[in-house]
């Protein structure tokens, strides 16, 4: 499973505000400076943002509703996305901001997040640009491994096919739960390992499908959906099928 999701500051909403257009009656007004510590709670990521206008006397709240504003304001922050490569969430969580950056009242929130992840399940493209040496099959270790050079290359694959910029991303191997964390200056996301249909097509963009496959038709061995994440890389387990013995 891959989780996506763009960054947006309070400057960003106020950029984005400013090119909506809204109802006669807030011609004549100017927008309040945007501020996350001003919003109502996001208890279930599905509260809406609260604009305020003012001018000559006069006070109007304009509300941007996730289900009518998610897609546009990715488009904004990250305007090379492609539209028909991205998943939109209607059952969860569709953005989340913080109403302070931290333990004291004086630091500012974080940027607020607006999810999405790809509608595909799988990258078309199986293999990385340069040829993979840091991955093997092995039997006799018990353990399929992915370097993280490529385990990195494949991210940057998802991304560049979604049509993100990935010149200038950070990884972080270092989270629980089968799973990596990387961050652009516009967007972050996490790539989780666990799932099955994840694990298999990153062994097949690393190219040892083919080598996988042999291997389990003759030592009898299968791929587990659950791998270690650790800062070299990704193991995934290769146990005997129904307990046989197996050797390199």
């Amino acid at each position: 499973m891959i989780s996506l999701w763009a960054f947006v500051t309070e400057s960003d909403v106020e950029a984005f505000a400013a090119g909506l257009v809204l109802p006669p009656y807030l011609a004549h007004l100017r927008l309040r400076p945007f501020e996350f510590s001003a919003q109502a709670e996001n208890c279930n990521g599905e509260e809406p943002l609260k604009l305020v206008y003012v001018g000559d006397g006069r006070l109007e709240e304009y509300l941007l509703h996730p289900a009518d504003h998610v897609l546009p304001l990715i488009r904004f922050i990250c305007p090379n996305l492609r539209d028909s490569r991205l998943h939109l969430p209607r059952d969860d969580a569709q953005w989340s901001w913080a109403q302070s950056g931290g333990d004291t009242t004086t630091q500012a929130p974080g940027p607020m997040r607006v999810f999405f992840a790809p509608a595909a399940q799988m990258l078309p493209c199986r293999r990385p640009k340069t040829p993979v040496q840091d991955a093997y099959v092995s039997v006799s270790r018990g353990h399929v491994f992915v370097g993280r050079a490529v385990v990195e290359a494949y991210v940057e694959s998802w991304l560049d096919f979604l049509g993100a910029d990935a010149t200038e991303i950070s990884f972080d191997f270092s989270t629980a739960n089968s799973e990596i964390g990387f961050s652009t200056d516009k967007m972050g996301g996490q790539v989780f390992f666990g799932d099955d249909a994840l694990a298999n097509d990153l062994v097949r963009f690393a190219g040892l499908d083919t080598p996988l496959q042999e291997v389990g038709r003759l030592a009898n061995v299968e791929i587990l959906q659950s791998g270690d994440v650790l800062e070299d890389g990704i193991y995934l387990p290769l146990p005997p099928r129904d307990g046989s013995d197996a050797s390199e």
